[in-house]
């Protein structure tokens, strides 16, 4: 196997040098040996591990986190970056303060009991590593396997109390570097690498009963989570009942039963249940698996939190029970354990239209139409397909997500999400109540006058009341309560785990007549690639979208490209939140930006309607460098617009890791100009248009999209060829405003790429007259409710240019520099070098405004 060394250089001067196997990635050559760079998805989707290569060749594979400006400028995910070369690695951060939160050092083997012939108990002394092991129950850390260079995960079994050893419980395989070394030759005195502490897997505040779920060794971060429980004075639990089941294969493999029966006496309303699966003439307990432990009483109805930690089997047998027993609000946190090893290059072959049978698979396919993508576009219009076809197919390259959680597609799923007025009433549309649903799991509905408060122009907007409500909470809740909608209708599968790598095209009928899957685990005598017959293909895969690539390979050619690149970072964590600091007059709180002076914009709300979590999203654009631990968060905090938000989170305890997310650039794909364009196919949401995520616009978007597609249908039937080209060009419209009011706000920064060549002249004026706009909207509640109405789409933003609103605004102005005061703006921003320049002809103002006519009509 070829390696490669790879020398990662740090903004402080700090180098490490690594070696890189041909099949690892740079970042899994950077966990396993020490080599700190900060991460998130592990996907290719949050760009947190984006760094770059100074020196050297290389190979990327998904980069939905990089803009195609970053690319040709040697930007890289580490995540997806495979090396053909040695390379030179540029990190925008320092080696300091545990750039990656990992304490690396030597322990010493304390001792190894072997409990049975499949497990061990290893207790490792750490009293001689430079820097404590610092982790919550649950977490687990890596050890290196002695006189090798591999390392493996193991879970602590127990809190960090300052002990001098810490203590795993640890499978055995019949083959494994860890479990012959434990096996055959390990002894106490041994020295042992040891990094940590990792996983995102920990114990929440309790609130409600709490199911703790381990299988075999997972019993490790089961007994930590317990034993912290009973540490806290009161056992942790509120009073509440909280209950552990212990599974395991064979009756020899049970260990810590006396640890179990001492938690039961310290933790209040503990219940210990244990179960085997193989009968055996030493147990007169339960014979079975963890999953027939569980019952309706144990999970309070379906209100409780479950922590799972065990084999992946365990982990999916308990979510199916969930799933059959409609226990979906239910709390689900787990571990899962995967086999060891890096990952692979996964080049899937093209398809050969040698082997397929055209005709046939056009009559396979009919009364069948096929989603990408199973985000909340793609759910929604799968919904909205069955109106005319007779079965929809949603493939969605994660893995099953019915659940409300997060999941690694989405990794923007952990920040802040809106639902606008129009995108709630299209929604209704399509799923009638459903906003109502959400409100029940606990999103909120609320008068954004009247419980927002909004930082503007350098000032908070007063409260006031409108008729403009929106719709907010976590994303996980917002798509759970759409995909729950669509469990049990006939006419919807879902495919999970199922990557799409081409289109199947029937180049005499110029239609989409299927996809082609990638079969991974196909064996030898097995296609290499699944067909999927259908008779309409809808792309709702994202920003990420390989249609353009398989449009341009079949010959029909990629649509143009318009992106800006705005380098927008989210970081976002989550407080608990005490009674006597919730909010009671407000749920959310907003700092925008008000550029070009400030390039940071902030928001903090409540996760749901209980009020007891408050998630914090800070944002920065040209950002490379996310927050990284939680002082780091709260210095972050600090650049916000308003010291307000920093200030909101002093003395609340951390409920989160720290989530990041890069959003690179706002992109647009042209298929309205295309003239030969397929029938059979369309692209809706982040396919066909993404805007700035910090203005709130994209799921609504996506939604009007879906209406218009369903529109065209119901016109044109899905083989008209006229069809796509109509589609387009109405939803194009929609595109043309979300980006001409985002682009005014987004230009306004000098560093945008092509900034002179993408403002039009009138951009000036506009500017101007948006400014006094807000300064106007501070005083003029009436004005303010035209500014919501146009921020939530329900009115073009022409209104906001008629006769009326623009006397009201002059006149606010005129008045101002008539009593020889100085402008909102102005005055916030009297100390910015290149202050907001004024302008003053009328003539000027309607020009603009019929500029602004032509994008909203």
């Amino acid at each position: 196997m070829v390696v490669h060394q790879v020398t990662v250089r740090y903004s402080d001067g700090t180098h490490r040098q690594m070696p890189v196997t041909s099949d690892q990635t740079i970042l899994e050559a950077a966990e396993e040996h020490g080599v700190a760079i900060v991460n998130e998805c592990q996907s290719g989707i949050c760009g947190t591990c984006v760094a770059t290569c100074a020196l050297g060749d290389y190979e990327m594979g998904r980069t939905e986190g990089l803009s195609d400006v970053e690319r040709d400028e040697r930007k890289v995910l580490t995540c997806q970056t495979f090396t053909e070369s040695d390379c030179l690695i540029e990190l925008q951060y320092p080696a300091d303060d545990n750039a990656a939160r990992l304490v690396t050092g030597t322990g010493v083997v304390a001792s190894v009991e072997h409990v049975s012939a499949s497990t061990v108990l290893l207790r490792v002394d750490v009293s001689s590593m430079a820097d404590a092991l610092v982790y919550q129950a649950g977490q687990f850390a890596q050890l290196k396997v002695p006189d090798t260079t591999s390392w493996r995960n193991y879970s602590y079994a127990h809190p960090a109390d300052g002990r001098s050893e810490v203590e795993f419980i640890v499978r055995l395989l019949p083959e494994g570097v860890m479990s012959d070394y434990l096996r055959d030759r390990a002894k106490p005195g041994d020295r042992i690498a040891v990094r940590g502490s990792k996983g995102s897997f920990h114990l929440r505040q309790v609130v409600r009963p709490v199911v703790l779920v381990a299988g075999g060794t997972g019993l490790s971060a089961i007994l930590a989570m317990a034993e912290e429980l009973a540490a806290n004075a009161d056992g942790g639990t509120s009073g509440l009942p909280v209950h552990l089941l212990y599974g395991v294969t064979a009756v020899e493999e049970l260990c810590k039963l006396d640890e179990l029966e001492s938690l039961t006496r310290r933790v209040p309303g503990l219940q210990v249940r244990t179960i085997v699966a193989r009968a055996d003439e030493n147990w007169d307990g339960p014979v079975g698996f963890v999953t027939d432990l569980l019952d309706d009483d144990i999970l309070n109805g379906g209100d409780a939190d479950l922590y799972l930690c065990g084999p992946s089997a365990m982990i999916e047998a308990t979510r199916s029970w969930l799933d059959d027993h409609d226990a979906q609000r239910a709390g689900l946190y787990y571990e899962k354990f995967v086999s060891s090893g890096a990952a692979r290059r996964c080049i899937p072959p093209f398809l050969d239209y040698a082997d397929l049978d055209l005709p046939r698979l056009r009559e396979r396919g009919r009364g069948t139409a096929v989603v990408i993508g199973g985000s909340i576009t793609g759910i929604t219009a799968a919904k909205m397909l069955t109106e005319t076809f007779d079965h929809v197919i949603v493939l969605e390259k994660d893995g099953p997500h019915t659940r409300r959680e997060g999941r690694p597609g989405a990794a923007q799923g952990w920040h802040l999400h809106h639902l606008l007025t129009a995108g709630q009433l299209e929604l209704e549309r399509f799923l009638p109540g459903i906003v109502d649903d959400m409100v029940r799991e606990g999103a909120f509905k609320v008068d954004m006058a009247a419980q927002y408060r909004i930082r503007l122009g350098g000032a908070w907007k007063k409260p006031g009341t409108s008729d403009i409500q929106i719709v907010c909470a976590g994303r996980p809740l917002l798509e759970w309560c759409i995909r729950r909608r669509l469990d049990g209708n006939p006419r919807i599968s879902f495919r999970y785990e199922s990557e799409v790598v081409d289109l199947v095209y029937d180049r005499d009928g110029n239609a989409v007549i299927g996809v082609a899957l990638a079969n991974p685990d196909a064996g030898p005598a097995d296609p290499a690639l699944e067909i999927v017959a259908a008779e309409f293909v809808v792309d709702a895969s994202g920003k990420n979208t390989r249609v353009p690539e398989f449009l341009d390979r079949i010959g029909i050619g990629a649509p143009e490209q318009e992106q800006d690149i705005i380098n927008c970072f989210y970081s976002t964590m989550q407080h608990r939140v005490p009674p006597d600091r919730q909010w009671q007059d407000k749920v959310m709180v907003i700092c925008y930006a008000y550029r070009p002076y400030e390039d940071t914009y902030a928001a903090q709300y409540y996760v749901d309607s209980s009020r007891t979590l408050l998630s914090t999203s800070l944002v920065a654009y040209n950002c490379y460098s996310p927050p990284r631990t939680e002082r780091e968060f709260r210095e972050f905090a600090d650049l916000m617009p308003s010291p307000v938000i920093g200030e909101n989170i002093d003395g609340l305890e951390a409920a989160s890791p720290i989530y990041n997310f890069r959003y690179p650039n706002m992109l647009r794909l042209h298929y309205e100009k295309k003239r030969n364009l397929p029938r059979g196919l369309v692209a809706v949401g982040d396919s066909f248009t993404s805007a700035d995520p910090v203005s709130g616009l994209g799921m609504t978007l996506a939604l009007k999209g879906v209406r218009e597609l369903q529109l065209s249908l119901a016109k044109y039937g899905p083989g008209h060829p006229d069809l796509p080209r109509r589609y387009y060009r109405a939803i194009s419209k929609l595109a043309d405003t979300a980006w001409f009011v985002i682009r005014e706000q987004n230009l306004r920064f000098p560093w945008i790429k092509d900034v002179g060549k993408k403002r039009p002249f009138y951009f000036g004026v506009l500017t101007w007259y948006m400014d006094r706009l807000l300064e106007l909207v501070h005083d003029d509640l009436d004005a303010y409710r035209q500014f919501l109405a146009v921020v939530h789409l329900v009115k073009p933003p022409s209104a906001l240019m008629t006769p009326r609103v623009a006397g009201r605004v002059i006149g606010k102005w005129a008045r101002t520099r008539l009593s020889g005061q100085q402008t909102l703006i102005a005055r916030n921003y009297a100390n910015r070098s290149g202050p907001p320049q004024e302008v003053s002809t009328r003539s000027e103002i309607i020009e603009a405004a019929t500029h602004t006519e032509m994008f909203t009509h």
